[in-house]
């Protein structure tokens, strides 16, 4: 059976890991010390008493499963509990004693990692479910009664249903440029050491090969040069945790067209000493190729740092996987001059691969000229980041229809904008002042989904007119990087190599000759309650759009995924825009926690949208106007949720909300933002992160007679800020 995984470090005190199993809803008496802190808190803020606090909270222990990582040496190892132990050995361990000692964690226990399975299938054996190295769920045996299972069960995303069978809160697209004379092909160079001791300075050769390296975590460079250039200047950039590089990280790599090998950059690296039991840093050398101020592509290795006093390694592990082995971050590089670049690209890695904690490492990129330190700057949640976006979005779904909606959107913002480097501020001024009156246009490139970070408070604001919330201050859009890539289904070795899911940078043309429009229409026995506003929202887009109407069913869903929709008597194929109008929610006591619902109340997971037939010349924009499913999910999928399993799926861009959205003004917002993405013939279109920021700027407060409408502020859009549909 799967479970939902809780992250948990070996190294984690007892009391650390009790924490963050209260703030997920799990303990086993309310009472117990850090339950009732967490509890208290969250009963002041919510005006419930400490009991009532409780029982609103508290979420089924039999749902979930404790993911346990472990460094042993240079190898990592990870372990599966059921969360009733792992709760009751923390409990009864020393408040400091670690979750290795607590739960009497032994090398042989270990087991080796579980693939994620196929759809409709459940994993052979126990284990924690990785993908791209990340736990995304705990796989156990089934010891629960016959009627919880039953009631699990329900709770399983329903793979097959799709595939066959049968309140009111809710340029073109891929590279089509042909290759030309002036293209180049080549590999990514990363030459390092495996193994580095600490306080020894050592040097990274970076460049490019006219072969594969078996050593490096890369995909083919293409380097295409304007007619008569016969070389190109290069931005290479380095990332790596627990690492200094006192020449710095930036090097320009001067690339010639006849010997694209020929040159090279050398970085000098020191280790930070090290603390703790283990004795070596795992961290991961990461490398990023440049061309005008926007990341063209990846290449990475893994590294390992030891102590100063033992330069000698010993990866002689009999448990675990080495560190060496781990899967590593890597991109297609495709040095082309983009014309469409985002005025500030704001990335933020985890050179780590640890998700049981919160740090990450923040660089800046601009193709203007602006003097701001660039980084790599690092970012701490103080807690992994799937809890700490949780908290985030729970808090605003505590305030929904109160007053008191503005004091947390506004400690909020304070909070996210916490987690920035004051230097991405100084980055997004030295545009905004470059640019004005225009607004910058802003990309955040994240190894991470979860953090709503156009919710981060601009103070002062760059615009006084508007709310000082980043979404509303500056075009933005956002983009998952960091993960390993996705190949459409019934490609084979032998098949020529196909367009990666999600690219390294996102479209910012999709040319639209479809649109579909799915709407749920609620009746009674389906036990949601009735939108009357998506409903009118939808057919008023069928009818201005002539877009194909779709019944919230499983068999149009499939049709829609498999790019097999028919219009009247005319096979179609895919669309280029998605409207979905209906309830949606995020539920963390399911395995995949964003949920849409049809018509007849059945709940679809985001998962089934990663196996969309999309990609390449056909990355289709998806307007999901539904509550709960803007956030990006970190279950069953590194990029998890509905924007990273629809990004997997080929889609081009994801609209969604990250919590309850007024029926009414859902559909207002729906309606102005379709008039002006695609307008009548004649007038041109807006790109949809203007739009989106237009939007947001409708949350208005100060005015006590008014309640502030935080719907307006629960969109997030992932995708290309410059995205125009043509």
């Amino acid at each position: 059976m799967l479970y939902e995984a809780i992250a948990l470090d070996a190294a984690m005190t007892a009391s650390d890991a009790l924490t963050r199993f209260a703030r997920h809803g799990l303990w086993l008496d309310p009472g117990q010390k850090e339950a009732a802190a967490w509890i208290a808190s969250r009963a002041a803020t919510l005006g419930l008493s400490f009991d009532d606090a409780a029982r609103m909270l508290a979420r089924d222990l039999h749902r979930f499963g404790a993911a346990i990582r472990r460094q042993w040496g240079a190898s990592i190892l990870w372990y599966a509990r059921d969360v009733v132990y792992a709760l009751q050995a923390c409990a009864a361990a020393a408040p400091h004693s670690t979750v290795l000692d607590a739960l009497s964690l032994h090398e042989p226990d270990s087991r080796p990692p579980v693939p994620v399975p196929a759809a409709g299938e459940m994993p052979s054996h126990e284990g924690v479910v990785l993908d791209g190295g990340l736990p995304v769920a705990v796989s156990l045996r089934d010891t629960l009664s016959a009627a919880t299972l039953r009631d699990m069960t329900r709770a399983q995303p329903d793979f097959g249903a799709v595939r066959g069978a049968d309140g009111a809160m809710r340029g073109t697209a891929g590279d089509t440029a042909t290759h030309s004379a002036h293209e180049i092909s080549c590999w990514p160079r990363l030459d390092a050491p495996t193994y580095v001791p600490a306080l020894v300075p050592f040097d990274v050769i970076v460049g490019l090969a006219t072969a594969q390296r078996q050593d490096v975590i890369g995909s083919q460079v293409i380097i295409t040069l304007p007619p008569g250039a016969h070389a190109v200047d290069v931005t290479v950039d380095l990332m790596a945790h627990g690492l200094e590089a006192p020449d710095g990280w930036s090097r320009t790599l001067h690339v010639e067209a006849a010997d694209p090998g020929a040159s090279s950059v050398c970085f000098r690296l020191v280790g930070h000493d090290l603390a703790g039991p283990e004795g070596v840093h795992l961290t991961t050398l990461e490398v990023r190729y440049v061309l005008g101020g926007v990341v063209c592509g990846l290449a990475s290795r893994p590294l390992i740092v030891g102590r100063a006093d033992a330069p000698v390694l010993d990866v002689s592990a009999d448990y675990g996987t080495p560190w060496l082995a781990q899967p590593a971050t890597a991109t297609a590089v495709d040095l082309r001059q983009d014309n469409e670049a985002p005025d500030l690209t704001i990335e933020i890695s985890k050179p780590d691969r640890d998700a049981s904690s919160g740090r990450f490492v923040c660089r800046l990129y601009s193709p203007h000229d602006i003097h701001v330190d660039a980084g790599p700057h690092d970012i701490d949640f103080l807690d992994d980041a799937k809890t700490f976006a949780k908290l985030i979005v729970e808090s605003v779904r505590d305030c929904a229809g109160d007053p008191l909606v503005e004091n947390a959107l506004d400690s909020i913002g304070d909070l996210v904008a916490e987690k920035l480097p004051a230097a991405a501020f100084d980055a997004l001024r030295a545009v905004a002042q470059r640019l004005a009156p225009a607004p910058p246009t802003v990309l955040i490139a994240s190894a991470e989904s979860c953090v709503p970070w156009e919710l981060a408070r601009v103070a002062p604001p760059i615009d006084a007119s508007r709310p000082a919330f980043l979404g509303a201050q500056v075009v933005v859009g956002r983009w998952l990087r960091g993960a390993p890539t996705v190949t459409p289904a019934g490609v084979t070795a032998g098949d020529a190599a196909p367009p990666p899911r999600p690219p390294t940078q996102p479209p910012a043309q999709i040319s639209v000759r479809n649109m579909a429009v799915m709407a749920g229409m609620y009746r009674a026995e389906s036990g949601l309650s009735k939108l009357p506003a998506a409903e009118a929202e939808a057919r008023a887009l069928v009818e201005s759009y002539d877009a194909v109407p779709l019944a919230a069913s499983t068999q149009a869903l499939k049709q829609l995924l498999d790019a097999q929709l028919v219009r009247g008597f005319e096979h179609i194929g895919g669309a280029d825009v998605v409207h979905f109008a209906g309830h949606g929610e995020f539920d963390p006591t399911r395995p995949d926690s964003s949920v849409l619902f049809l018509s007849n109340g059945k709940p679809i997971p985001s998962l089934l949208f990663r196996s969309a037939k999309y990609g390449g010349a056909q990355q289709p924009l998806m307007f999901l106007n539904a509550c709960m499913i803007g956030i990006g999910g970190e279950v069953l999928g590194e990029m998890g949720g509905f924007p990273g399993n629809c990004l997997r799926g080929g889609f081009g861009g994801v609209l969604g909300a990250l919590w309850e959205v007024n029926d009414t003004v859902a559909a207002e917002i729906a309606l102005e933002f379709w008039r002006r993405a695609m307008p009548r013939p004649g007038t041109a279109p807006e790109p949809v992160a203007a739009i989106l920021r237009d939007l947001r700027a409708g949350y208005v407060c100060g005015d006590a007679s008014t309640l502030p409408q935080s719907t307006y502020l629960s969109y997030v859009y992932f995708g290309h800020p410059r995205l125009t549909l043509r």
